[in-house]
C-alpha cells in the first residue's frame, strides 16, 4: 500500500474520531480549542513550497527532496498554520534532513523542515512516516 494511501487513511481516521478540542489539545501539547489532533506549526520564510509528485508519488515519498517532488501544490507564508501529519530524511536543506508531510486546506505534500518556525531539525511530537 503507498505511503500516500496510508496517510490518506489516516487524515481521514483522524477526522472521524477525533477527540473534544480540549483531550485533542492535552493528547498532543496543542492550546486549548484546537480541533485538531495532528501538530500545528507555522513557517519562518515566504513561498515555501509545498513539494509534491503525483505522476510519481512513490519516489517523493521515497525520499524528499525538489528534484523528487517537482511539482509545487502551495505555498505556505510566516505565521500561516499547517498540520504536519509526518516527517522524513529526505535531501537536506540549510543542513537540515528532514521533510515534513503537511496539510493545509487542499495542499497536502512535503516542505523541508528547515523553514519550519522551530529551532529543532526534527520537529517534536510529529511522527516518523511510514514509522
Amino acid at each position: 500500500m503507498r505511503l500516500r494511501t496510508v496517510l490518506g487513511a489516516v487524515v481521514a481516521v483522524t477526522a472521524l474520531t477525533a477527540a473534544p478540542a480540549s483531550a485533542a489539545g492535552e493528547a498532543t501539547g496543542e492550546a486549548s480549542g484546537g480541533a485538531s489532533a495532528r501538530a500545528s506549526f507555522t513557517v519562518w520564510a515566504t513561498d515555501v513550497n509545498v513539494r509534491d509528485n503525483p505522476s510519481d508519488p512513490a519516489t517523493c515519498d521515497g525520499f524528499p527532496s525538489p528534484a523528487n517532488c517537482p511539482a509545487v501544490a502551495g505555498n505556505l507564508q510566516p505565521n500561516q498554520p499547517f498540520e504536519a501529519v509526518c516527517q522524513k530524511q529526505g535531501e537536506p536543506v540549510g543542513g537540515n534532513p528532514w521533510w515534513v508531510y503537511i496539510t493545509r486546506g487542499d495542499s497536502r505534500g512535503y516542505i523541508a523542515s528547515h523553514y519550519v518556525d522551530t529551532p529543532d531539525d526534527q520537529l517534536p511530537g510529529v511522527p516518523v512516516c511510514g514509522a
